[in-house]
């Protein structure tokens, strides 16, 4: 977290940093919801103190405002924590199938020769 001495150029390096680690997060490389959770935390705090002049401009400050509302979207679609071992579905067991046993074509009855 960032403190008051921080230098502002500091707090915007700091706030990058954390956009990093919440997009592998976006983009299934992080899976650690309550570690996102705690970057989200900071990075919502960092973005109200950081002067958008030296981010960039309004549209960088615009475009990292809109990454905690997808992050949150994520995690609300997220299951918490993961689901304990998932037992293997076993077939049951079923009546046979009748099976159509393959019959010998019937031969056609050999013609007469002529003498």
């Amino acid at each position: 977290m960032s403190t008051k001495k921080d230098s502002p150029l500091s707090k915007v390096q700091n706030l990058y940093l954390m956009q990093v680690e919440l997009w592998n997060f976006l983009d299934n490389k992080e899976s650690d919801s309550k570690a996102v959770e705690k970057t989200l935390k900071q990075f919502n705090a960092l973005l109200k103190e950081v002067d958008w002049r030296l981010m960039g401009g309004e549209d960088v400050l615009e475009s990292m405002q809109m990454i905690p509302k997808e992050v949150k979207s994520k995690l609300k679609g997220s299951p918490k924590r993961k689901p304990a071992a998932v037992k293997k579905a076993t077939k049951k067991p079923t009546a046979k199938k009748a099976v159509k046993k393959k019959v010998p074509a019937k031969k056609a009855p050999a013609k007469k020769k002529k003498k």
